[in-house]
């Protein structure tokens, strides 16, 4: 499934910068459908591969993929305005992607409870904070 994200999620020449894809964001929320169309076409090749690796890592379905994308699709969009445009975008997302995830393996049992254990490591905001000298 991601082989054919490969080039798309690789290739620097057409990959949008931070600006660009905040700005695809915003228009999404303020003008509608089809910016939001070309907002989950920008995200998804790489939330597939995010959850394409949980896959082979035995945490997730193959099945769940689709599910996935969708709801990290829908908190990306419904989380927008209360996030720090400085703060680099593809982080953000897996951010986002991974959050759902483990709200995903929580709702599964106890098997799924060391997964989600494993994944609740630091966030991807917390690992870019500045250490502070004591």
């Amino acid at each position: 499934m991601a082989e054919g994200y490969r080039h798309t999620c690789l290739c620097e020449s057409d990959r949008l910068g931070n600006d660009e894809l905040y700005a695809l964001v915003a228009g999404a929320v303020r003008h509608g459908r089809g910016e939001a169309q070309q907002l989950f076409a920008t995200v998804t090749p790489l939330l597939i591969a995010f959850y394409e690796g949980q896959v082979q890592a035995g945490r997730i379905r193959r099945e769940d993929t689709g599910s996935l994308v969708q709801q990290a699709f829908r908190a990306l969009y419904q989380e927008q305005a209360a996030h720090d445009p400085s703060f680099p975008f593809r982080a953000w997302l897996i951010e986002i992607a991974r959050s759902t995830l483990l709200d995903n393996l929580g709702h599964r049992g106890a098997d799924a409870v060391a997964t989600a254990d494993a994944l609740a490591g630091a966030s991807a905001r917390e690992c870019h904070e500045p250490t502070r000298a004591t």
